[in-house]
């Protein structure tokens, strides 16, 4: 009880840690996007007014262009005055700006060197020219002073130092996270629930990738010429994304604008993926609506909160959605001719899915193909056949087609077994044959009765058909070949022949003898030979159970001993077997249980089954008095059905 409790707290805490990780990759993906500008600014179809100057990736202040010179060409120049006198300058004697006003302009000089001349277009709103050649003189004298600083030994050796400490803490926490990963990569192998975990995974790669990052951005801050060159990187980066690119409708969207486009639609996805799951597992299942109707009513609600989102998003982007109908008219021509099929196909699954002639599980006959439905989608269905092999068959195929569903409705069905039996013999006995053999078989239902059709007369044998009733007509091949194993050893046991294709030939015996004159034969033939009449059995044929070896012939591979079925209850009652707790449908609760689905699932996860055979376990189990349904109306079905061991039965 103590490890069913801790596991049933791990799922929850594992189920809620999911659920708070999507909603913070929601808010992080519309934070991110936030800021972005979807439309490209006028500036970017323009000439620039003004470029920034800069000092060792630092920006200093703005310069716009003037009579004779582009602002281009005025950062350059300053830049390039900047850079030399760094240089060029000892690291122990200070660069001092000063400020020349003649002739009504107003200039700042560095180390006696022209650097530029504030005009008009240089002014910060009403601010006086000398206050603007102040404020910048402060800021170059600030920023020629921190250059000389940091190209001084004792700062680098000091940059050295925090860069070893800032790469020595990045390869701690990146180690740290890569043992978190492989302790949750082992819990989940052994728990085999490595797809609930995959978000998980995704957030620590994430967060390594992140931390690397800033421990980048951390060292190419310590020094000049690494921060130089990321500042060139990332204003390449900026001209090149907030370049228009694409136009929708009336809208000229640079690469940033279409990143946050995409963003804005993938955290939609999220958000709608993340809802319907919450309505399907918390309203559809609670009301006992079975896999398939969950699927139609969770696909028909992300798609029409997906469009719905879709259309909001290009609103608040300022496209407007009626310059859009060119593209949806120009879409249905496309699909009115070189789409058809796709289109039928989609509407065939949408009819699928509201009528459900077919679900998921059931066992069906579409042609000369016999499988059951493994998945039911908007466009195919997947159907995987007795030898195991996964056909994907367009929806239209159904809707237009014949179908054979051998679980529509009732599932039991009548299984027709032709034979045949030589003539003269005993109608009554053969009756009985067959019948006693049919009776013997766990699988044939006792009510309908076995019946025996006597269909006529053929050439070498009287024809009958044996007609039974089965529960699993999946079961059929199967079954029908054990019939015939049956069926042919106690025709045996009563010497009761089966014919093959013969002829008979007649001749009369005047003309043998004229045959047989030439050949010169000693004595003449009187007649005929007469063979002797076979000896009739001395003592009743003993009982069919003791002639065949039935449970060696019917036994096969796939069945579990009792011993091996108990170590399987052991593994699913145990620490990483089903999640067996109360639970509540409706307004009664059901203690110690499982979901039939959930058992599934655990089934192909830890034995390797396919989702038939996880089914034909669970129903084993069932058969063997090792589990039931909760009220026992049901038989073990992939469904969110509950059941519970035997074993956890309480009083």
């Amino acid at each position: 009880m103590a490890s069913a409790s801790r596991m049933t707290l791990i799922q929850a805490c594992r189920d809620w840690g999911l659920r708070l990780f999507w909603v913070v990759a929601i808010a992080l993906a519309l934070l991110i996007a936030a800021p972005l500008s979807l439309e490209s600014p006028a500036q970017d179809t323009a000439p620039r007014e003004t470029i920034p100057l800069i000092l060792d990736g630092r920006e200093l202040f703005d310069l716009g262009a003037i009579s004779g010179f582009t602002a281009r060409e005025r950062v350059d120049f300053a830049h390039q005055v900047l850079t030399d006198q760094v240089e060029r300058t000892p690291l122990d004697r200070p660069i001092v700006v000063s400020i020349l006003a003649r002739r009504e302009l107003t200039t700042l000089r560095v180390g006696g060197r022209h650097l530029l001349t504030l005009t008009e277009g240089d002014l910060i709103g009403k601010i006086p020219a000398e206050e603007q050649a102040e404020l910048w003189r402060d800021r170059l004298n600030a920023a020629l002073a921190q250059a000389q600083h940091e190209r001084t030994p004792a700062y680098r050796r000091w940059a050295w130092s925090w860069m070893g400490g800032i790469m020595m803490l990045a390869a701690i926490g990146h180690g740290l996270l890569r043992l978190v990963r492989r302790r949750l990569r082992a819990a989940t192998t052994r728990t085999a629930a490595t797809a609930s975990t995959l978000p998980i995974q995704l957030g620590l790669s994430l967060a390594q990738a992140t931390m690397w990052a800033i421990a980048m951005f951390s060292i190419t801050n310590l020094f000049p010429i690494l921060r130089q060159s990321r500042y060139q990187i990332l204003q390449f980066l900026s001209e090149t994304l907030t370049t228009p690119v694409a136009t929708l409708g009336s809208q000229s969207l640079s690469i940033l604008g279409l990143t946050k486009l995409l963003i804005l639609v993938l955290a939609l996805w999220l958000g709608v993926r993340t809802l319907t799951g919450l309505i399907r597992s918390r309203f559809l299942q609670t009301m006992g609506a079975n896999r398939e109707v969950q699927d139609g009513i969770s696909l028909i609600l992300q798609i029409g909160l997906v469009t719905l989102g879709v259309l909001v998003l290009l609103q608040v982007a300022g496209v407007d959605v009626s310059s859009l109908a060119i593209l949806a008219s120009v879409l249905g021509v496309g699909i009115g001719f070189g789409l058809q099929n796709i289109a039928n196909n989609v509407v065939s699954g949408i009819i699928i899915l509201l009528e459900r002639p077919i679900q998921v599980g059931d066992f069906i006959q579409l042609g000369d193909l016999t499988g059951t439905v493994e998945r039911v989608g908007i466009r195919s269905t997947e159907i995987s056949t007795l030898d195991r092999v996964s056909i994907i068959v367009p929806n239209t195929e159904f809707i237009q087609g014949k179908v054979i569903n051998w679980n529509h409705g009732l599932p039991v069905s009548r299984l027709h077994v032709p034979l045949g039996v030589a003539y003269g013999s005993d109608i009554k006995q053969v009756r009985q044959v067959v019948l006693e053999a049919a009776d013997l078989h766990s699988q044939v239902l006792r009510y309908p009765k076995p019946q025996l059709w006597f269909n006529g007369f053929g050439d070498s044998s009287l024809d009958f058909e044996l007609l039974v009733w089965v529960r699993e007509p999946r079961q059929q091949f199967r079954i029908r070949s054990d019939l015939y194993y049956l069926l042919e050893a106690n025709l045996r046991r009563y010497n009761i022949k089966i014919p093959f294709p013969q002829r008979d030939l007649h001749v009369r015996s005047s003309e043998v003898l004229e045959r047989l004159r030439p050949l010169g034969a000693s004595s003449p033939v009187t007649g005929p030979v007469i063979p002797e009449a076979a000896p009739a059995p001395a003592e009743p044929p003993p009982d069919l159970a003791e002639f065949l070896d039935w449970s060696a012939i019917c036994q096969t591979s796939d069945d579990l001993s009792d011993l091996e079925l108990q170590i399987l209850v052991s593994q699913m009652r145990g620490t990483n077997g089903v999640s067996i707790r109360d639970r509540r449908f409706g307004l009664h609760v059901y203690p110690h249980c499982f979901v039939g689905t959930e058992a599934v699932n655990w089934l192909m996860q830890t034995q390797l089954a396919s989702r038939e055979e996880a089914v034909r376990l669970g129903q084993t189990l069932m058969e063997k008095g090792l589990l039931h349904h909760v009220t026992d109306e049901h038989f073990f079905k992939d469904d969110y059905l509950f059941y519970r061991f035997y074993a956890d039965e309480t009083t």
